[in-house]
């Protein structure tokens, strides 16, 4: 699948060459609108493969069934409050000069410490090329993504698309993508073939698959998932819609019941801060023990996970609780409770908690 790939992408660049040299011998000085240009990839920050997530093992989370995509027939098109509305094919998209950034992705749902996390490196457009070449009308505050997925449920309205909405400050931030590519081959079908918003540092929901039109709006956006879904309530009735994801944490090793026959163990496990960084990891043995600090394996960058390792020398065999948390960069660490006044849940970034034995 990625040599086919790799070769059609190859042969769509040498025939567009090809196109485009002989249009500017007949005088033609710009390139068609259809197809963006961007400034060159910078490259990506080193990570190691160990930190990545296999295409196979990413964590999915859909609201609908996955649509079937034709990829010569599909389209995106971007328009709305614009004053050049833009269509374009999948092979304008493999045309484009790309970018490849290493991004976390997080479930708004997930548990602390669960499976609702992975990384990977995606590969597409800045979102702001795009919408600088569609040119932005004044007044303008929101993008909304809208997929191809749509489907039914108690209290929505029949055939309801899924589409977020996010502002147009970071719809035109550099980290803001749309993408085609994931780990080097195209997008999954279950991962939104052929192309998928990437809202980096903020959770997976507004990361929007199957992506068939970007409007651009001068009103928020009231669609279902945006009012009804993603939305942190207080006991007061206070709603705010979810966005960034906040500081977490969670071991790789050891796991739950795992027992443990040495002296020495090396813990080891992964922190992310969304936009921002993280600053420290800590762990402690029990409640009443002090909390101690962990060893970061790498220099933290935004929107990525940070790996991080404890060398932990065994007092005595018993059962332990582990807990680790996470500080960012902001002053922000995981809060050793739930808040109290929440009614939903999204947001749970409480310390990932997990209880061994060490045996003789």
């Amino acid at each position: 699948m990625k040599s086919s790939a790799i070769g059609r992408r190859e042969f769509l660049q040498a025939a567009a060459a090809a196109a485009l040299s002989s249009k500017y011998l007949r005088g033609q000085s710009s390139p068609p609108r259809s197809i963006p240009t961007t400034n060159p990839a910078a490259k990506s920050p080193p990570l190691p493969k160990s930190l990545l997530t296999p295409n196979a093992d990413f964590f999915i989370r859909n609201h609908f069934k996955t649509p079937t995509i034709n990829e010569e027939k599909w389209t995106l098109e971007i328009d709305g409050a614009v004053t050049n509305p833009i269509k374009l094919s999948y092979s304008d998209l493999l045309l484009a000069t790309s970018v490849r950034r290493p991004l976390t992705t997080e479930c708004a749902g997930n548990l602390s410490g669960g499976a609702g996390v992975s990384t990977a490196i995606w590969s597409g457009l800045p979102l702001a090329d795009l919408l600088k070449q569609a040119g932005i009308q004044a007044k303008a505050t929101t993008i909304i993504f809208h997929g191809a997925d749509a489907g039914d449920a108690e209290g929505m309205p029949p055939g309801t698309h899924y589409a977020r909405a996010i502002p147009l400050d970071k719809a035109m931030d550099d980290s803001t993508l749309l993408a085609y590519e994931m780990n080097g081959a195209p997008l999954p079908p279950e991962h939104g073939f052929p192309l998928r918003a990437l809202v980096s540092g903020w959770y997976g929901m507004d990361s929007v698959k199957w992506l068939t039109r970007i409007e651009v709006s001068q009103e928020p956006f009231q669609g279902y998932f945006q009012q009804q879904y993603y939305v942190a309530l207080k006991a007061n009735g206070d709603r705010q819609i979810i966005t960034r994801m906040r500081v977490n944490s969670k071991f790789l090793r050891p796991i739950e019941a795992e027992e443990i026959r040495s002296q020495t163990y090396q813990i080891e496990g992964v922190a992310w801060a969304g936009e921002a960084k993280i600053a420290k990891v800590e762990l402690r043995f029990d409640e009443s023990s002090p909390w101690q600090p962990a060893e970061l394996a790498q220099s933290p960058i935004p929107m990525v996970w940070t790996p991080w390792s404890f060398a932990w020398k065994i007092p005595q065999p018993r059962p332990y609780k582990i807990e680790v948390r996470a500080t960012d960069d902001q002053g922000n660490s995981q809060p050793l409770s739930r808040d109290p006044d929440r009614k939903d849940d999204y947001e749970l970034n409480t310390p990932h908690r997990i209880a061994v034995t060490s045996r003789p």
